[in-house]
Formats: structure tokens, C-alpha cells, sequence
């Protein structure tokens, strides 16, 4: 009975997963069949004249990297007349002071900056928007974080396109990364953010279907937002709960790959953990909110398909944490009924029923498939775009392979995220914290807002022993069916979970010495 219920439980999962494989198939289909195709839609035009533009800094404690931001704003190749700079202030550190600096210094050079600081933060970053919106004089806004660099040219070249058609509602710019190379950690997310601009965002763009504004890099028609409804703060995604609700009136919403805005990557494990949490649990949150709207609204069905794959895809962590939690007995069921890959109980009565059903879950590699493939097509796309060589191609299909351990690595945290959404817990909006790193320079030694160890740590810890030793156990008994699998999700684990642990030493350590050396 246990037995029967742990099989069901594991093929129910499975099967869950297969929805979101499904999705990457249809992903790369579209890729080869249209992304190639070339944009038309205002690729070739020139702004002949020059809209009133507001531009909005939403900033809360980021005293290392808001002067970059400030500055390259300040670069944009625009008239001033024709610029309208609000700098959306809800810091309660030394980064205000900071700002008030940088507000002046631009006002005396001719720019029309506006700085608005909150004391209470309001409904967080969207209530900041919204806040700044209703003051704002911008016939369309442009929307930066303090962690990325604007191109001078990017209002120039991401205006033209809403003069094609007045149902353009927001464009959309690739991000690049400023510390790409910093790290295993960051190489990872780098890959996994190119993934997702140049398949999720590039192919659904051309295919038609709904893609989401990523909460920086992009304009906004005001109009589309007003129509929309505004910026609301109920869920911790407030860019996709605004994208999908100007879709559904409407908008379209355009993404260039060849316009990109580097930003820097978070290179402290349990800050980047948080903005995963943030991530999952707010697209939870407006799969609640939106997906009924999305089913009844005049749509295609593969609209639909695609919106409901997009706003549900947090269910895969759930997945992957159950099948990985799972894993053990699994495996000893597999060496019980079948005799592992040298056994001769296969189809053979009751076991025979066992073995054909253990047949079926080899499909599993089907479902992981599409995901190396999608990554390393991401990584020659961006040399493609950046005009860089591929070199070390090896390297990066290794990364490719051991981003799906790192995407099962964050399973645990990423489940309770779901959990919490679907039983309707609200969360702060935690915002994740930036360096200034660039390359591999800089580091988290001496540094503020560094995000606590996270018990949870101890757990993923635990789990990636856990799946070290099912897979010690899978080759002693010569399983290897499950093999690769689990040696990448247990890496997964624990190469998170230590580096955690010792970055937090490293900070510790470093705050000790400082102590010592001013008692001293």
C-alpha cells in the first residue's frame, strides 16, 4: 500500500513536470520556426521627434551602486527639456544623503530632477511607481533599478516602436551582466537570465504570446498603465502583474534583444536565494490573481496555454523537490521489483507491472532535455548579439548541465514560496542587495545589507547528503538509470549550501577583525 501510494505520488509529479517540458519543446519549435525571422516593426526608424519622457530611479538602501545608475541617466543622449528625472527615495540609510548630493549636483547642470523620499514604504517598489506616477508629466516612462547601467542611447532607440502602432504599451531591453565572470554562482545566473530574455521573452514576443516587462530596462506607454489599472502592490511581482493585465486590455508589449542594459548579478548566496523566493512566490501570487482573467478574455488558446505555463511555472520546483525527497525509495523499489539494469524480473507478473511502469519514468530524461539545449543556444545567441567568440564551449555546456542541479538546489526554498502563495500569506518585498561588483572585482568582505544565514541552509544541506548517498546506493547496486541526475542535484545542494556557510563565515570573520582592530 505504501509502495503503491509512493509510486503514484512520484508519477503525479512527473507528470506535472511534464506540462513545463512541454512548454520548452513548443519554446524551441518557435525558436527554429520564427525567432530567426527578422523584426520589422520599427527596426529601422529614426525618433523625429522627441516625447516627453519621465524617467523613474525606485531606490531603497543602495549607497554602492546608486551614483552608477544616477549618472548614466543623466548620460542619456535626450533633450534635457524633454527629460523628466524622479528619483524615488525609500532608503532609511546613508544612501539618501548620497542622493540629495547627486539631486543637486544634476540641478545645477540644467536637469529637471524631482526627489521624493518616503518615510513608510508603502506598498514597497510598486507604490513607489504609483506614487511617482501620479505626479509625473511623461507621456511615457522608463523605468531603471539602481543595479543596472543605462545605454546612452536607450531612449533612442526603444521610442520609435511605440509610434508603429498605439497598441504598443510598454519594450522591453535584454539585460547583460556586469559580473558575469565573478563566480560559478554568477555564471549560472547569467546563463539561466539569458535563457530566459532570449527564449522566454525574443521567441513569445514573435510568436505573439504574452511576455511580461521585467521590472527595469523597459518604457512604459502612461497610457497603457493608466488603462491597466496602475501599479498595484497585492502581489510581490508587481512588472507581471501589470504586464498581463495591459496584455489582456490590449497592449503588446515588445522585447529587443539587441538592446541591452547591464546590470549586476547578486553574488551572495542567500541574498540571491531571497530574490528567487521573491520571484516564485510573487508569480504564484498573480497566477491567483490573473489566470481566470486570462481564460476568459478573447484570447488563443495558445495565449492561454503559454500564460498558464508562465504564471505557474513555480509549480516545477515543487516538483523537483518531491521527486527529489523521493528519490531513495524510488530507487530501492527500482532494485526490489526490477534487479536494478542487470535484473530478469522485467514483465513478469506483478513485477512485470512494476518494470513497465519504472520503463515509462526513463521518459524523465525527456523532460530534462530541452533545458541544456535552451541554454547553450542561449550562450551562442549572446556571443552572436555582443559579437564576442565562443570559446570554451565544454565549460559552458558543463555549466548548462549543473544549472538544472542549481535550479533544483533552490526546490526547498521555492516550495515553501509556492505554499505560501497558494495559502495566501502576504510577504514584505525584500529587495536583493548589490556590490558595485564589476568582473571580479569588489567583493562582500566590509560590506552592509548582507541577508542573514538562512536555517534553511542546514536543510538543503542535508538534502544534498541525502541524494550523495542515494546515488552511492543507486551504483553499488548498479542503478544507473537515475545516476547523472541525482550527482548534479546533489552537487546542487551542497555546492549553495557551503558556499552559504562560508561566505557567511567570511563576513564574520572580516566584522571580528574590524571589532578587534578598534578596541585595539
Amino acid at each position: 500500500m505504501i509502495e503503491s501510494f509512493l509510486l503514484a505520488t512520484y508519477l503525479v509529479f512527473l507528470l506535472i513536470l511534464s506540462v513545463y517540458a512541454t512548454h520548452s519543446y513548443l519554446i524551441l519549435y518557435y525558436y527554429f520556426r520564427r525567432c530567426r525571422r527578422k523584426r520589422k516593426e520599427g527596426g529601422d526608424l529614426v525618433l523625429e521627434s522627441f516625447p516627453l519622457v519621465t524617467v523613474q530611479l525606485p531606490v531603497y538602501n543602495e549607497k554602492y551602486v546608486v551614483a552608477r545608475v544616477f549618472d548614466s541617466v543623466l548620460n542619456l543622449d535626450y533633450p534635457k527639456d524633454r527629460l523628466e528625472i524622479q528619483v524615488l527615495d525609500d532608503s532609511d540609510d546613508e544612501t539618501s544623503f548620497i542622493l540629495r548630493g547627486l539631486v543637486e549636483r544634476a540641478r545645477g547642470l540644467g536637469y529637471n530632477v524631482f526627489y521624493y523620499h518616503r518615510s513608510e514604504r508603502r506598498g514597497f517598489k510598486a507604490g513607489a511607481l504609483r506614487e511617482g506616477l501620479s505626479f509625473a508629466k511623461g507621456e511615457f516612462i522608463a523605468i531603471f533599478d539602481a543595479d543596472f547601467v543605462v545605454p546612452r542611447d536607450f531612449l533612442k532607440r526603444t521610442l520609435p516602436y511605440f509610434f508603429t502602432s498605439e497598441r504598443i504599451g510598454a519594450v522591453q531591453a535584454r539585460w547583460s551582466h556586469l559580473n558575469r565572470e565573478y563566480s560559478l554562482l554568477t555564471e549560472g545566473q547569467g546563463l539561466a537570465l539569458d535563457a530566459h530574455f532570449l527564449f522566454e521573452q525574443d521567441v513569445k514576443c514573435s510568436a505573439g504570446l504574452f511576455i511580461n516587462f521585467n521590472g527595469t530596462c523597459g518604457v512604459w506607454r502612461r497610457k497603457a498603465i493608466e488603462e491597466a489599472g496602475g501599479w498595484e502592490d497585492d502581489t510581490l511581482t508587481e512588472d507581471l502583474d501589470l504586464s498581463y493585465r495591459a496584455q489582456i486590455k490590449g497592449y503588446k508589449i515588445l522585447f529587443l534583444p539587441d538592446l541591452s542594459c547591464p546590470g549586476e548579478l547578486p553574488i551572495d548566496v542567500c541574498g540571491f536565494k531571497r530574490q528567487q523566493f521573491r520571484w516564485t512566490k510573487g508569480g504564484i501570487e498573480v497566477a491567483r490573481k490573473l489566470l481566470g482573467r486570462v481564460f476568459s478574455a478573447p484570447l488563443p488558446w495558445r495565449v492561454k496555454f503559454f500564460s498558464f505555463t508562465h504564471l505557474t511555472a513555480p509549480f516545477a520546483y515543487l516538483s523537483l523537490f518531491f521527486l527529489s525527497l523521493l528519490s531513495f525509495p524510488i530507487v530501492q523499489m527500482k532494485i526490489k521489483y526490477t534487479g536494478g539494469w542487470m535484473g530478469d524480473e522485467f514483465l513478469l507478473g506483478s513485477r512485470g507491472m512494476v518494470s513497465f511502469y519504472f520503463a515509462f519514468l526513463s521518459l524523465f530524461t525527456l523532460f530534462v532535455l530541452p533545458y541544456p539545449i535552451i541554454y547553450i543556444l542561449s550562450y551562442y545567441r549572446v556571443c552572436e548579439l555582443e559579437g564576442k567568440r565562443r570559446e570554451g564551449s565544454f565549460r559552458w555546456f558543463l555549466i548548462a548541465f549543473l544549472l538544472i542541479g542549481g535550479f533544483v538546489s533552490l526546490s526547498l526554498s521555492n516550495t515553501i514560496a509556492v505554499l505560501s502563495a497558494l495559502f495566501g500569506k502576504r510577504s514584505e518585498f525584500s529587495r536583493t542587495a548589490k556590490f558595485s561588483v564589476v568582473g571580479k572585482e569588489g567583493g562582500i568582505k566590509d560590506k552592509k545589507y548582507l541577508s542573514p544565514l538562512s536555517p534553511l541552509t542546514w536543510v538543503e544541506m542535508g538534502m544534498g547528503f541525502y541524494l550523495l548517498f542515494t546515488l552511492m546506493y543507486s551504483l553499488v547496486h548498479l542503478e544507473l538509470g537515475l545516476a547523472p541526475f541525482l550527482l548534479v542535484y546533489a552537487l546542487g545542494f551542497l555546492y549553495l549550501s557551503f558556499l552559504a556557510v562560508m561566505q557567511y563565515r567570511e563576513v564574520r570573520l572580516s566584522l571580528r577583525k574590524e571589532v578587534m582592530g578598534e578596541l585595539t
